[in-house]
């Protein structure tokens, strides 16, 4: 034990620090036998571990000593321990407190141990010390060289794991759109329907076109378009072509619609050609000169009689099997024969023509009911119907604002538009009338007992133009039998006359506007003009005859270039402008079908085209109002061009993007850009359509007079770009019909707008399911102002919405054409002058056609165009010109069409907890 103690003693002085020593001696001192463990010695240097050793030996050799023996080696360790320690730490000889003692054997024993071993141990510790530390920074170095190697793999392995998705999603992008396009190829092989395309113009063969003989005078009065009409001379398939012969010479009001007949979009110069031939009655003999024209053929036929002569009764003259049209019949045959207003004073020349209507709200105004005029005979004051009329008057003159009046004085009779023996006189003038009118909820029309009566069908169209609901008492013979009078004006027989008062109190606000709406839109697309009625009138002859009407023309795309293709400069997308989360195939271009449904306008839409939409006299190639087709034709018969989610078994994420599904057959959409001289902004904004799913093509509007600079850059996409170069400088242009527009759906984008594929494709599909709709993403607000009780434009986050900005939004390319062909002119032409509110007017335009609000779609709320060195919302004048426009849009139309919703639409499973084994819609939406 005494050795043992020595080797602690030695170790402990000669360990290189405190540490050192510390551990030395736990170690050893753990050990319970005396023994030193492989591992213990292994720590020590050569030459000590040589002498620890030694120094153990040595003591297990004590090992059987008796105990007192143990004891007093013990003691005499201590004494020694206590020796030394006193001899190390006791001061040096310089010291002045240091005092001379006899020299101790044992103590000078150890200072010379110590003294011989202190240097080469203190160098072996000092070595040791040097190798730890290098190999320590060695092993440091190879640690942050292995750090560093573990980071770049890491990373590495990120990328690689990034390009390994990219390059999944872009093998998914390939294999789908494969699957597809074989698809389409097998659907191209079975398809059953032929190809149709828009009605063409033919010539007839005049060999078919005999003389014959003229039919008797009951033979004629029996006439119906089975029986006199030849409808070999006007083919289905062809476009419907009238003559209007001008060897006879009009005045006033039938001049004017002559003129108009010629005029229009069906009028050709040469009889020969014609499936129709209409002649112009308007004086006295001209009936006798019709069976000496070239064209009457000896029957007649196929011709249509305008009577405007002063005598209008033709029932004495032989007109075989032509069709006559007049405001006054003494034989009206129905279903052949047609009522036209009085043309000489329904549309008059003076300055106040273009005055703008009355405003269509409120519902109720000043006067209930207004009439004013005398009765068509002295006796009629006799009959019951007139006596039920005065008490009607007495009755409900204390308790509702009526102006009812029932006779005329003589000045107002001078000023009278018409007083025969069948009609009640009309006692104000047109501009007083119109007065009336205005400020009167209800107009009284009294219709005489004849099928024609030219008063009253006077005072219903100026009940329409003026807001004043026209109540008809009698049997009346409306014109242009395809329009539904019932959903503009109130019908009762006169034996109910007393129930009048009862009938109108009864209505609500909002069915009374919706007859007086309805009744606007009636008057200012059928009779507002000579033009527009003379196109009615043509109109309702051909849908008798089924035939479609004449296409609409789309406005021709003008190159930027004019076909050199060498201005342009098209370069690969960068890789970091693409994106590959998988939400939907990547197919080649694919065109809408147009003019599908020639027939079916004439025949299954012929209500809505004429009531609705009021859009009789054009064929467009495309059109939103579609019927829907039940949910099982697509799988049993109707395959053709249907995309259903899973085979029709439906799915998550994944089979989602795989097909389109919805109630309608695959299709694209094209993607307008408007642009003004930004080419770097426009680069950055096309670069991110590349590999957009679902688009077709890409149009861009270039809005500026000059030409782009000399090295137009662009990114070269998966799809056609094509830049459109616009006549002038107008926000009109971005809603032109253009014919390189190849598909129903338009994204509308400003070149500044950022939207994510995800984003779009959604948009996408939820327009699919509205096709009357604007679906898109940032939102406006109509809001009123009480103060001036006027509209305002509001840009604020409201839970409210009216409008959607057409900067980023779908509609349907129907529209285009109406906005441009269709749309008061004066709209537009504000549009021009702020230079500002277009999307406030194709808001206004689609709002009131449908009568629904537009959709938004995601929590887009604006968009905020770093690199755009200006924007026009950035104007003081902006939000000041768009107040503007929503007040006058407003007079324009007569009401405010805007209708608010309170919904956005998100994806199906958007924040829903779905299985781990499943996938949402989209991750973000």
């Amino acid at each position: 034990m005494q050795h043992y103690a020595l080797v602690l003693a030695f170790l402990s002085c000669h360990a290189p620090s405190m540490v050192d020593r510390n551990v030395f001696q736990n170690r050893f001192c753990l050990v319970a036998d005396g023994s030193v463990s492989s591992m213990d010695a292994g720590l020590l240097p050569p030459t000590i571990r040589q002498r620890v050793m030694k120094i153990i030996k040595s003591d297990r050799l004590t090992m059987h000593l008796t105990r007192g023996e143990k004891i007093m080696g013990g003691l005499l360790l201590v004494v020694l321990l206590t020796v030394f320690l006193v001899y190390y730490y006791a001061p040096s000889e310089s010291s002045p407190h240091r005092t001379s003692t006899p020299s101790d054997p044992v103590e000078d024993a150890l200072s010379r141990t110590d003294c011989l071993n202190a240097l080469e141990h203190n160098h072996e510790l000092l070595t040791i010390k040097k190798s730890v530390l290098k190999q320590l920074a060695t092993l440091e170095c190879k640690v942050a060289a292995a750090s560093r190697n573990a980071t770049e793999l890491v990373m590495k392995a990120e990328e690689w794991a990034v390009r390994i998705n990219k390059l999944t999603a872009k093998a998914e992008f390939l294999r789908s759109s494969i699957i597809h396009l074989e698809l389409a190829q097998t659907e191209l092989k079975t398809k059953q329907s032929p190809k149709v395309l828009k009605p063409l113009r033919l010539e007839v063969d005049e060999s078919g076109w005999v003389e014959l003989p003229v039919p008797s005078k009951e033979q004629s009065e029996v006439c119906t378009m089975e029986r006199c009409f030849d409808y070999s001379r006007c083919p289905l398939n062809s476009e419907f072509k009238v003559y209007v012969d001008s060897t006879v010479r009009c005045r006033d009001g039938a001049a004017v619609l002559v003129e108009a007949l010629k005029a229009s979009r069906y009028a050709v110069e040469d009889f020969r050609q014609a499936c129709m031939n209409i002649v112009p009655v308007c004086h006295k003999g001209d009936v006798e000169n019709l069976s000496s024209l070239e064209h009457w053929k000896g029957d007649g036929r196929n011709h249509v009689i305008l009577n405007a002569a002063s005598d209008r009764n033709t029932s004495n003259a032989v007109l075989g099997r032509a069709l006559v049209v007049s405001d006054t019949f003494g034989v009206f045959r129905h279903a052949f024969d047609m009522v036209i207003p009085d043309v000489a004073n329904l549309w008059p020349t003076s300055s106040g023509k273009d005055k703008m209507l009355p405003m269509l709200a409120p519902a109720r105004r000043k006067l209930l009911l207004y009439f004013e005029g005398r009765p068509p005979k002295n006796t009629y004051k006799e009959g019951p119907f007139f006596k039920a009329l005065q008490a009607l008057i007495s009755e409900t003159s204390d308790i509702s604002p009526m102006d009812i009046t029932l006779s005329c004085t003589q000045n107002n009779l001078e000023n009278s538009y018409s007083c025969d023996s069948y009609s009640w006189c009309l006692c104000s003038s047109s501009d007083g009338l119109a007065q009336k009118l205005e400020m009167s909820t209800y107009a009284l029309i009294i219709w005489n007992d004849n099928v024609t009566d030219v008063t009253a069908l006077y005072r219903v169209l100026m009940g329409l133009k003026y807001g004043a609901v026209p109540v008809v008492l009698g049997a009346p013979t409306f014109p242009l039998e395809f329009v539904d009078w019932s959903r503009m004006t109130i019908q009762l027989p006169k034996a109910r006359i007393s129930e009048v008062y009862g009938v109108i109190r009864a209505i609500r606000d909002e069915d009374l506007l919706q007859y007086r709406r309805q009744g606007r839109g009636v008057w200012e697309t059928y009779f507002a003009s000579p033009e527009v009625f003379g196109d009615a009138l043509l109109d309702t002859l051909r849908t008798r005859l089924n035939i479609p009407a004449m296409a609409v023309a789309s406005a021709p795309f003008v190159s930027l270039f004019a076909g050199m293709e060498d201005e342009v400069v098209w370069h690969d997308v960068p890789k970091s402008e693409v994106e590959f989360e998988n939400v939907g195939p990547v197919e080649g271009p694919y065109p809408s079908d147009t003019f599908q449904r020639n027939f079916s306008t004439t025949t299954l839409d012929r209500y809505s085209e004429w009531n609705v939409q009021m859009e009789a006299g054009a064929l467009y190639p495309v059109s939103p109002f579609l019927p829907d087709m039940p949910s099982d034709a697509k799988f049993r018969g109707s395959e053709f061009g249907f995309r259903p989610i899973g085979g029709g078994a439906g799915g998550s994420g994944k089979e989602f993007s795989e097909a389109l599904g919805g109630n309608y057959p695959r299709e694209q959409f094209t993607a307008v850009i408007l642009t003004y001289e930004r080419e770097a902004v426009l680069s950055k904004s096309l670069a991110r359509l590349n590999n957009l799913p679902y688009l077709n093509k890409v149009v861009v509007i270039w809005n500026s007079p000059e030409k782009p600079s000399e090295l137009l850059t662009l990114p070269k996409l998966h799809v056609p770009t094509v830049i459109h170069k616009a006549e002038r400088n107008s926000l009109n242009n971005r809603f032109l019909p253009l014919d390189v527009i190849e598909t129903e759906a338009v994204l509308s984008l400003d070149d500044d707008v950022f939207l994510r594929h995800d984003e779009i494709v959604f948009g996408f599909r939820v327009w699919r399911e509205n096709r009357e709709r604007i679906v898109g993403f940032p939102t406006r607000y109509n809001a009123w102002d009480s103060e001036h009780r006027s509209w305002l434009y509001n840009s604020n986050h409201t839970c409210e919405y009216s409008m959607i900005l057409t900067g980023a939004s779908f509609f349907h390319k129907y529209y285009t054409y109406i906005y441009t062909n269709k749309m008061q002119p004066s709209i537009r032409a504000k549009v021009d002058e702020f230079m500002n509110c277009e999307d406030i007017a194709m808001n206004f335009l689609v709002a009131h056609l449908t009568k629904k609000p537009p959709i938004k779609v995601t929590s887009r709320w604006t968009f905020q165009c770093a690199d755009c060195p200006v924007s026009l919302w950035e104007d003081e004048s902006h939000f000041t010109e768009r107040h503007q426009c929503m007040q006058f849009f407003e007079k324009v139309y007569g009401y405010m069409p805007l209708l608010n919703s309170q919904f956005r639409a998100d994806s199906v499973l958007f924040k829903t907890r779905i299985p781990m084994d499943k996938q949402k819609c989209f991750k973000l939406i």
